[in-house]
């Protein structure tokens, strides 16, 4: 808390803003983390289900993920609309595991901004102090003060840093879940069994 007091009053945005950072990255962490990303095996099934147009196998290995099951049903079920429900079970999935990240894109877009702003207002209390004062300019006390300023870049820098690398990290996890999604999606349309409802 000293080092807040000493930034000045932009350290208590930058530190609600460095707060939201983490409970976005930890509550996208668990999620994340309930749906793997697709290994050797499952992707060897995925290239076996594309050629054979078997997707038994691919499904039982999703449907033991809590958030791929709705799609899973969707890949063995008999439907007339399957192309349209594998799109709509895929893009729910999808929905839910890209929420929060333009936030992220936000948090490390706007952070720097806001240590500057910071810096900028303690630089000027500075220099209006110093152009106040009735003794000469005592340049311990203007180094001092200049730290503290600069203190909100470093911060602003270190909350982007953080979310910008989480945004990098999330959108690659994204993208492999979606390459497997359609990867999936295309072999079980590839069972003409399953084109027509039964």
């Amino acid at each position: 808390m000293n080092i807040i007091a000493l930034g000045g009053w932009m350290m208590w945005p930058l530190l609600a803003v460095s707060i939201l950072t983490l409970t976005v990255i930890v509550e996208r962490l668990l999620l994340y983390a309930s749906c793997p990303l697709p290994d050797d095996a499952l992707r060897g099934d995925l290239l076996k289900a594309t050629s054979s147009g078997d997707v038994d196998t691919v499904a039982e290995r999703m449907a033991a993920v809590p958030l791929l099951q709705a799609f899973a049903q969707q890949l063995t079920a008999a439907s007339s609309n399957r192309e349209s429900s594998l799109r709509l079970a895929g893009g729910q999935i999808l929905e839910q595991l890209e929420r929060r990240l333009g936030l992220l894109g936000a948090i490390a877009r706007l952070a720097p901004l806001m240590g500057l702003l910071g810096t900028v207002s303690g630089m000027i209390s500075i220099f209006s102090s110093i152009a106040h004062a009735s003794s000469g300019v005592d340049m311990s006390m203007l180094a001092d003060g200049i730290w503290q300023a600069l203190l909100n870049t470093a911060s602003g820098l270190c909350i982007a840093i953080v979310a910008q690398f989480s945004l990098a990290f999330f959108s690659a996890r994204l993208k492999n879940i979606s390459s497997m999604l359609d990867a999936a999606g295309n072999a079980a349309l590839l069972q003409p069994d399953h084109g027509t409802a039964c």
